[in-house]
Parts: C-alpha cells; sequence; structure tokens
C-alpha cells in the first residue's frame, strides 16, 4: 500500500498523526483532556496532512477542519462516545494474542453461525459473547459470522449504518476486548468472519466530506452517501477501502470477511475495487499463513466474483447465494415473497437442488433467471453459502419472527436437514438451532428527526406484502432489547438436538469423502413435494428425503423403501424391512439407497 491510514504508535512511544484530507489547504490537530492543545498540521504533499506528539493511548483527539469545526479522525480506531464526538487513540500493539498457532479452517469445513453482538446476550458486549462461545462448541459449528462492527449512529444498530470504518462500535466495548473474543475464538476453534459494508456511508455521522475525496460527488445510495470509487481524485478513497479490509484481518485477526451487498458497490472505473480487495488477499493469504475467506453478498450466483483473480475473475472463495432461502420459502410460505426476484414454488428448488443456483449474473451484468435448458452446468457447491434465515430474513419481516413461528417447528426441521446436508457452506442464524422465540427486530437509533421518518417509511415502502399497522417501531428501545435470543434452555431442545446430530452426522460424512459436491445427485418431486439428495463415493452411498409445504396443506402420506441404515428421521412410520411411510415435514437420513415406491 502506498499510503497509510490513521494514527500510528512508534517505537519512541509517539504518535504519527496523518489524515489525508485533499479539500484541506490545513488542518489542526485538537487534543482534547490533560494534554489539551492545538497544533497546526504539516502538509507532508498536497492532501495529505501529518505532525508527531509524544501523548498516551486513551487520549482524546479531533482534527480542526477550514470552516472550524472540530470533526473525527476519518480513520479512527475507536469512538468511545460515538460517532459525534472525538476520537481516541488506540496502540494495538498492546494486545498480547494467545493464537501464535492458528491457522484457520479449510472453506469446506466452514458451518458459519451468523450473529448480532448487541443481541447475542443479554448484556451485549464483546465478552459476553466469550461466554457463550461453549454452547457453539457443543453445537458443532465452526465458523461465526459478526453482523457489522464499524462505528454507527445511536445507541443500537444491526450495523449496516457504519460511518467511521477503523472503529469497532463502542457500544459493545473496547478494540481490544473485541481481539480478546476473536483470540478466545480461535482457541476453542472457530475461524471468525467480519461482516463490511463498503458500498455506501450511513446517513448520519458521516464528517468525510470536508477532508475531500472520500465521498463520491456523482453516486448516491438510498442508504446514504456512497464512497468515492470511480471520481476525480479517487485513488485515495479506494486504497481506503482496501486499507480497511486489510486492517481488520492483521489488527484484528479475524479469519475473513464478508462483504455486504457488492453488487450495490458503484465502480464505474476500468477496474473495481472488489477486484484490489481480492489481490489484497492473497497478498495477506501468503504473507500471514493462515486461511483466510473472502465472501460476497451477491444474492444470485456471480461466476466472476469467484474466478481466479485476474483479468475475468476477482478471487473471492464464497458467495452468499440467497436462491436456495427464497426456493425453500416459496415451498413452505408460497403466499410471501421476501425478495424482488419471483420465486416459484416446485421448479425453483428442483433447478436449485440439481444446479445450485437460479439466478445468475455479475456486477457489470443484469441478473437473470437461467433455465436449466440453457445451462445445467452444476456450480461449485463448496463456493456457495446456503440458510433457511438470516438477519434479512427474519429483521424485514415486522414482527421479527423467526422461521419456526412462521410455519412450524416440524418445518424448520425439515428445511435445516435439507440445507445441512447439502454440500453447500450452511449458515445458521443466532438462535436458530434451539428455535428461540425472541424475534430479531430491524431496530436503528438516528438523532435526525428527518432520518428517524425517512427509515420507518422507507420499511413499510419496501416491504409492502406485509402488515405494518401494530408493529415495534424499528427505532425504540423495544426493538433492540426484544432481539436478545435468550438462554438455548428456554428454546426448543429438540429442535437443539435436531440440528447437533445432524451438524455430526455432516461431519462424518464429509470426513468419509462423501458429502461432497462432486458425489451428489438431487432434486425436487413436485409431486410428493419432496427434495432427494443422493450420494455415492466408491463403495459409499447416503441419503437424505425431506418434505416441505405449506402449513395449510396436509399431504398424503407415501411410501419409501430403504437400503441400508437410517440414522435420522421425522414424520415417518416404520413399517419394517426398510420401509417408511413419509407424511407432512417427513425427514429421512442414512448411508445406503432409498426408493420411492409410491409415484
Amino acid at each position: 500500500m502506498s499510503r497509510t491510514f490513521g494514527p500510528q504508535f512508534q517505537d519512541d512511544g509517539s504518535v504519527r498523526f496523518l489524515v489525508h484530507a485533499p479539500a484541506c489547504d490545513r488542518l489542526t490537530l485538537q487534543i482534547e483532556g490533560e494534554h489539551a492543545q492545538e497544533i497546526p498540521m504539516n502538509q507532508e504533499e498536497p492532501g495529505v496532512f501529518t505532525t508527531m506528539l509524544a501523548v498516551p493511548a486513551g487520549t482524546r483527539y479531533w482534527f480542526r477542519v477550514p470552516d472550524g469545526n472540530p470533526r473525527p479522525d476519518p480513520a479512527s480506531r475507536y469512538q468511545p462516545e460515538g460517532v459525534h464526538r472525538p476520537s481516541e487513540l488506540v496502540d494495538e500493539r498492546r494486545y498480547a494474542w494467545g493464537d501464535s498457532q492458528w491457522k484457520g479452517i479449510s472453506k469446506q469445513s466452514m458451518i458459519v453461525y451468523e450473529l448480532h453482538i448487541g443481541t447475542f446476550t443479554k448484556e451485549g458486549t464483546y465478552i459476553s459473547a466469550i461466554d457463550r462461545l461453549d454452547e457453539l462448541v457443543e453445537l458443532g459449528v465452526t465458523a461465526i459470522e459478526l453482523m457489522p462492527l464499524a462505528q454507527s449512529a445511536g445507541r443500537w444498530n444491526w450495523g449496516y449504518d457504519g460511518t467511521q470504518f477503523f472503529a469497532p462500535r463502542h457500544s459493545f466495548g473496547t478494540p481490544d476486548e473485541l481481539r480478546k473474543l476473536i483470540d478466545v475464538a480461535h482457541q476453542k476453534g472457530f475461524a471468525v468472519i467480519l461482516d463490511v459494508v463498503y458500498n455506501h456511508f450511513g446517513a448520519e455521522g458521516n464528517y468525510l466530506h470536508p477532508f475531500g475525496g472520500y465521498v463520491s460527488p456523482v453516486h448516491q445510495t438510498v442508504w446514504g452517501d456512497a464512497p468515492n470509487l470511480d471520481g476525480e481524485g479517487s485513488e485515495m478513497a479506494r486504497e481506503y477501502i482496501v486499507d480497511n479490509a486489510r486492517y481488520w484481518i492483521e489488527s484484528f485477526h479475524f479469519d475473513g470477511l464478508r462483504l455486504d451487498a457488492t453488487h450495490c458497490i458503484i465502480d464505474d472505473s476500468p477496474q473495481h475495487v472488489v477486484y484490489e480487495i481480492g489481490q489484497a488477499f492473497a497478498e495477506m493469504q501468503e504473507k500471514l499463513g493462515r486461511e483466510l475467506h473472502l465472501i460476497a453478498e451477491s444474492n444470485v450466483y456471480d461466476q466472476q466474483l469467484l474466478a481466479p483473480l485476474g483479468p475475468e475473475g476477482y478471487g473471492f472463495d464464497s458467495l452468499w447465494c440467497d436462491d436456495f432461502l427464497h426456493a425453500v420459502g416459496a415451498e413452505l410460505r408460497p403466499e410471501h415473497h421476501m425478495s424482488d426476484r419471483r420465486y416459484q414454488a416446485g421448479e425453483d428448488l428442483d433447478v436449485t437442488l440439481r444446479r445450485g443456483y437460479v439466478y445468475r449474473g455479475t456486477m457489470g451484468l443484469k441478473r437473470r433467471r437461467i433455465p436449466l435448458a440453457e445451462d445445467s452446468t452444476p456450480a461449485d457447491w463448496s463456493s456457495l453459502i446456503f440458510s433457511i434465515q438470516n438477519h434479512d430474513f427474519v429483521g424485514n419481516h415486522p414482527e421479527g419472527l423467526r422461521l419456526h413461528q412462521v410455519t412450524s417447528h416440524e418445518a424448520q426441521r425439515a428445511a435445516a436437514a435439507l440445507m445441512l446436508m447439502l454440500p453447500a457452506i450452511p449458515m445458521l442464524f443466532m438462535g436458530e438451532e434451539f428455535a428461540t422465540d425472541k424475534p430479531f427486530y430491524f431496530f436503528t437509533d438516528f438523532g435526525d428527526d428527518h432520518l428517524r421518518k425517512a427509515v420507518e417509511q422507507g420499511r413499510r415502502r419496501e416491504h409492502p406484502q406485509h402488515d405494518w399497522s401494530q408493529v415495534v417501531s424499528c427505532l425504540s428501545p423495544a426493538a433492540f432489547r426484544g432481539s436478545r435470543i435468550g438462554p438455548r434452555d428456554a428454546g426448543n431442545i429438540e429442535t437443539w438436538n435436531w440440528y447437533h446430530d445432524l451438524i455430526q452426522l455432516r461431519k462424518e460424512w464429509q470426513e468419509a469423502g462423501l458429502l461432497d459436491g462432486a458425489n451428489v445427485t438431487a432434486g425436487w418431486n413436485t409431486l410428493l413435494r419432496t427434495a432427494k439428495v443422493e450420494y455415492r463415493h466408491g463403495s459409499q452411498a447416503g441419503f437424505a428425503v425431506a418434505r416441505l409445504h405449506p402449513a395449510n396443506e396436509d399431504l398424503d402420506s407415501y411410501e419409501v423403501t430403504c437400503e441400508g441404515n437410517v440414522r435420522m428421521a421425522q414424520g415417518c412410520e416404520a413399517k419394517g424391512a426398510g420401509r417408511y411411510v413419509l407424511g407432512n415435514y417427513a425427514v429421512l437420513i442414512g448411508e445406503g439407497t432409498v426408493r420411492f415406491d409410491s409415484p
């Protein structure tokens, strides 16, 4: 990297303050507290201001811009009083890491658990999250994905309104407490992924404008200002984004990043900024000698993102691909549409099971439905991340209802069985594994009255299929506090045991070389409303059958014959001699083969 962002502690204990401010002809460093002083900064080169000062970690400071206002550091490492107050110096060298033996986990071994730090525990802190890690060890997941942490406005937020990209959210704890969470997670065998948002800056607390160069003068998003990735002087803003990606990996030891809405990162440059992020990851992978994961939220299958780094590829190793979630939803709740893309019951789940996706596109090419007749080539299953619910699926319901609440426990368990017995990377959303009855609302806490009104109106406009007449306001304390998942023993123990056993069986089949995309044949029987997944590897064979349908439909039973060893079952009646009658939300998983005896 040719540029450095943010304050740097020197070996002699002094601090080199550096800020990129191409719109400024002068800049003053304003120190608060015990060491209060104001120091005019030197313009090292056009738009780059520096000064050296001997002040300790914990010192709070601003930069006074030419209009006379003090502003937080564009690359602040910590905002202890939130987005509108001064930045605080953090000496990143002080934390004593205990994960020197950690080499990460392979992509194929990932079973992801998505969580929001503020609602994962009652306390909602990095430190309290450590206390729940043993639950996840017992469950069997192998990777934790944290919803965005970049400092955003207010007392609570999902995290997608970040304005200070280098500062972990203050209400969850200090930067070193975040390091401790990651350190302990590594020692317990978890990879830790961070969700980052590079498609926009949050609508409140964005003080980058007077510095110049960070915000696009042309592009705008519905969520806030777009980064300046292709305008005049965009080289600095592009490096700001790429340096931020490096920062989370190198300074906090994260094992990977999940880029939010990559298709919404507006960059008309000849070389897209996500390519440069892919390049940075390739360099870090070689430098650090541990497994790193670069994940894109693409919503649809994007071959260009997954292609090897080069003229035609961006070097990502996996995608959040929502086709599976929505195709399952079309079977369980065909009257509800959770996406601007329409999914059809029967057909789309069949296509997803056979090929891995329904819709395809790139950041430069329009996304469209690809019929099997046009292209039946299977996707790389190990590069697809499937879920049956996530923060959007739950939080975009007005009442924050989870899958078992809008269907049933049996329906959720059947969908989970299908997800976990496919060769794609499975992802659980916190509390799913014990079917918590706690909702997960959308919540935010803007102070600006105009924004407060706009966000509530926007929710109704974006999701008109729901009744919004009597809901908890997303701006209220109740929305945030009510979203805490609660203890495991307050949930459904049958569901927890089901998830635990599915995960253990998945790992068994993986270790045996059976559960692999090269070995799978899958499809959907529309007449029987049943997914059938079959594996063959040498002399080994395995199967998973899962029945999905709307709650108001009581299906006719039908009979199957298994040759082998049935390991897990739900909604099945054993008839002897390997014969089973399958009823509503039936699941049958085992080694060997299964034959449908009924038409």
